[in-house]
């Protein structure tokens, strides 16, 4: 199931939504306001650590030696 996020264009309101299928004939509704006038938003995520060296260096991402 993926997850969405929405933004709201009568208040602001951003909020994520899960879909359960691309046949999900209702639209998006604004938890907030309850506006059906929501757009997709561009999600950004993020991969958890430590903080430290991911153990991969820039050349192990290249092709092999031939």
């Amino acid at each position: 199931m993926p997850i969405y996020e929405y933004r709201c264009a009568e208040c602001g309101e951003s909020f994520e939504l899960f879909i359960r299928s691309a046949k999900q004939k209702e639209g998006p509704t604004c938890p907030k306001c309850g506006s059906t006038d929501v757009h997709k938003a561009i999600s950004l995520f993020g991969v958890g650590g430590t903080g430290g060296s991911s153990g991969i260096s820039a050349s192990s991402c290249g092709p092999g030696p031939v």
